[in-house]
């Protein structure tokens, strides 16, 4: 079985901002599944927690993972905190 590596990014909504965060987090993630090596590129929102949205990364290996995070799409992420649809970032890598 070929290598994989993995990616998460929780992010919870601004209040009363979790409809538009999720549509947000969906465009990014239309754009990186386009990305070399990108196997999947998954937005869930949580059963429990409305405002809780995660992002799951599966990439064909850590070179491709490391070059996704110089893509221009992830720039969204720091945007969503900028145009308040995001209260808290957090990445596991």
């Amino acid at each position: 079985m070929p290598d994989r590596a993995f990616n998460t990014v929780h992010v919870r909504a601004a209040a009363g901002r979790s409809r538009e965060l999720g549509e947000r987090l969906r465009q990014i993630a239309e754009l990186v599944r386009t990305t070399p090596g990108c196997l999947d590129y998954a937005v869930q929102r949580s059963p429990v927690d409305p405002d809780l949205w995660t992002v799951n990364g599966c990439w064909a290996g850590a070179e491709p993972l490391n070059a996704h995070f110089g893509l221009p799409a992830l720039q969204g992420f720091i945007e969503l905190a900028s145009a308040n649809l995001a209260s808290r970032l957090a990445f596991d890598h």
